[in-house]
């Protein structure tokens, strides 16, 4: 029988994915949001003008479908809250980041109700509400060590007509993965379907890759997305499956 075991017989598309260490605690920061290095950098150009693609995006979901309680995952100190609590002053939107993240979030007034948790095994719901209309994970899940488990858990607090609203990085970006292929297209739609979504809709990224020809596991994406720097992907929570 060949020993499947071990890096020997990955193989790997990025030189991030064979040098990054996550067995045991993923590859979420620790220090992140702890050094103006970390803090500016959300308030670069660059990040701005990502920030107001992703708050047109967001908005325009929530209007679609009139809804008013967000939850985003690993919101950092809540930029993009920021931006849709200027659009909709309305909106009843909670966080869930480190303590660092909400450290910034109180001294720069961003808003929102933020819940400080390190979110890479588990999502504590305790005291999240338990009716949220939409939840956001914005390049987030591909860094935790327990994915499904996050998903499941803020399954449980959406609403049944509720929906996901989750981008995951273009491998062809050169990201790093804990699971790698969980995130290729295919894959990706698949592991959220087995926990109870549908994709309904996607955008592509203003940012570009270099070009690759797609993979196996990538033959249901769209050739416009081959390029896209991220996926953007709206997803129904579907229960008849």
């Amino acid at each position: 029988m060949d020993n499947r075991e071990g890096i020997d017989m990955v193989v790997f598309r990025t030189k991030g994915e064979k040098s990054c260490e996550v067995l045991s605690a993923g590859i979420l920061s620790p220090n992140e949001w702890s050094t103006d290095e970390s803090i500016q950098r959300v308030y670069e150009q660059s990040w701005d003008e990502r920030y107001n693609f992703e708050s047109n995006i967001t908005n325009n979901i929530i209007t679609t479908y009139n809804y008013n309680k967000i939850l985003e995952l690993r919101s950092g100190p809540g930029i993009l809250c920021n931006k849709l609590l200027k659009i909709n002053p309305k909106l009843e939107y909670h966080l869930v980041d480190i303590e660092a993240a909400n450290q910034v979030n109180i001294k720069d007034s961003i808003g929102g109700t933020f819940h400080v948790q390190d979110l890479n095994n588990d999502l504590d719901t305790s005291a999240l509400p338990k009716d949220i209309d939409l939840f956001i994970a914005n390049d987030f899940l591909e860094h935790i060590q327990s994915p499904a488990n996050i998903l499941l858990k803020a399954k449980s607090i959406l609403k049944p007509n509720g929906r996901a609203l989750i981008s995951v990085p273009n491998w062809r970006m050169g990201h790093a993965w804990i699971y790698r292929g969980l995130f290729d297209w295919d894959n990706f739609i698949h592991f959220m379907w087995q926990h109870g979504f549908i994709i309904e809709s996607y955008q592509d990224s203003p940012l570009k890759t270099p070009y690759m020809p797609k993979l196996q596991s990538e033959s249901t994406m769209p050739d416009e997305m081959i390029q896209s720097w991220n996926f953007y992907m709206l997803f129904r929570r579907n229960d008849n499956q």
